[in-house]
């Protein structure tokens, strides 16, 4: 290699990390920051502070229009906006919005950004924000942010978030949300959302949502894999959940994996596939669709000569097989049916006719865990409650109130090779009847010993043993 080329590379070898200290050096040096216990502003670049107001911590700032600092640390008031480059803490009082961390990058070079970045430089809040429309901070808030329009934290939330329109929060959601409009949620929640709308969580939720529609992509509960202590719940008119392990109670629920709890008039989920020992939750409502078990009954009792019945619901505990996924449990003695009942009863003699709801445990005997075994499912028990509206006219519904409750209790067997697919069936029940003085309790035929059980406000209350005898599909 010729002298001077030689040379040359050893001056550009020597001279690169010499630029880069000078690089570094300069970038401290843009960087550096001064500390005043008080700033007085008119506007940013207006202040005691000088037009590098950017460059200040301040222990308390008044801010007649608006303000510019690199940070705060106790109390600070803005007539518009209060706005910092840096993490802060303490009081912000704002008439229109707090800002921390908008312009964090802002007059710094490309090195001197990723430094900061490389350093995991992160413009965080401690402490309390009021503002009439808005209260942002770029990463972490620790604290309350309260607004009569909106409130955004970028990364983790712990505290309190109350909004007129929404809070929104781009990371882990810990405390209390309360908006007019909705709450949103890019991480996980562990704690409460209450929205006039809407609330959404893209991640877990360990806690509880309060809405007209809520949302949330796994909902943690006491089936959880793994197992966990967090427990939620949403409360609305519409709940969304792909994996619904807690509890879900609207109008319509959408559960996805369910392994929880559904209360609605009408619950969607999944039939569960699953090989691990888990129950596969309870779903209670009118209609359930991704039903599994659902029975068909026709019975004889004291109420009606001619009752039907046909179910939604699932299996609590089946296992997945070589068969299929409605296996034998592999540790119970019974294969668990929740079981939700639409109920029609008709007396022709009298032309009395009732119709309801009711919920009902079905338990099916288990031999082995073998599918084919022809012992398994021979016996069947039923308990659990019916709700009957009794009318008087058939076809007519009565606008008084006559509504009987029945707790019920009933065993039986499959038939013989014939009937092997039918239950024959026995069963007694615990009535207790709510009826209109004005109708009397010879309005309807009870075949069966009454006994009066007193008033509930302006009802009269009957009781007495109930039986019945019928079929199972």
């Amino acid at each position: 290699m010729p002298l001077k080329t030689y040379l040359n590379s050893l001056v550009c070898l020597t001279m690169v990390p010499l630029m880069a200290f000078g690089q570094e050096e300069e970038a401290k040096k843009k960087i550096r920051l001064y500390e005043r216990t008080f700033q007085l502003s008119l506007f940013p670049g207006i202040s005691t502070n000088g037009i590098s107001s950017g460059s200040y911590i301040n222990k308390y700032s008044l801010n007649l229009f608006g303000g510019l600092s690199a940070s705060n640390r106790t109390f600070e008031a803005g007539l518009i906006t209060n706005s910092h480059f840096r993490s802060s803490s303490g009081i912000q009082l704002a008439g229109f919005a707090n800002i921390i961390g908008a312009n964090a990058f802002v007059n710094l070079t490309l090195w001197e950004e990723r430094a900061l970045i490389h350093d995991n430089y992160e413009v965080n809040h401690m402490g309390f924000q009021v503002a009439g429309f808005l209260n942002y901070v770029l990463n972490h808030t620790r604290g309350a942010q309260i607004s009569a329009g909106l409130n955004h934290t970028g990364n983790n939330f712990t505290g309190l978030q109350i909004a007129g329109i929404g809070n929104s929060t781009g990371g882990f959601s810990l405390g209390v949300h309360l908006a007019g409009f909705y709450n949103a949620a890019k991480g996980s929640v562990a704690g409460l959302q209450v929205a006039g709308f809407f609330n959404y969580t893209d991640s877990y939720l360990s806690g509880t949502q309060i809405a007209l529609i809520n949302k949330a992509r796994s909902m943690q509960g006491k089936n959880s894999t793994p197992p966990t202590k967090a427990r939620s719940l949403q409360i609305g008119l519409f709940n969304f959940s792909k994996e619904m392990h807690g509890t879900q109670i609207g109008l319509i629920n959408f559960g996805g994996e369910a392994r929880g709890t559904q209360i609605g008039l009408i619950n969607f989920y999944q039939k569960l596939k699953s090989k691990e020992f888990a129950d596969a939750g309870t779903p209670i409502g009118l209609l359930n669709l991704g039903s599994t078990g659902s029975v068909f009954k026709v019975h004889f009792n004291e109420l009606f000569p001619a009752n039907l019945e046909y179910t939604t619901g699932n299996c609590q505990n089946c296992t997945w097989t070589v068969a299929g996924p409605i296996g034998m449990p592999y540790l119970e003695d019974n294969k668990k049916l929740n079981q939700n009942a639409l109920i029609l009863g008709y007396d022709p003699n009298e032309k009395h006719w009732g119709f309801g709801w009711g919920f009902q445990k079905i338990l099916l005997n288990k031999a082995s865990i073998r599918p084919f075994d022809k012992r398994n499912e021979l016996r069947v028990m039923t308990y659990g409650i019916r709700f009957l509206h009794l009318n008087r006219e058939w076809m007519e519904v009565d606008k008084r109130f006559n509504l009987v409750s029945r707790l019920h209790f009933e065993w039986g067997r499959k038939g013989s090779k014939i009937l092997r697919s039918v239950y024959r069936y026995g069963g007694v029940a615990v009535n207790y009847f709510l009826y209109d003085p004005a109708i009397g309790e010879s309005a309807f035929e009870i075949r069966s010993k009454t006994f009066e059980a007193g008033k509930l406000r302006q009802y009269h209350a009957l009781l007495w043993p109930g039986y019945s005898v019928g079929v199972m599909l």
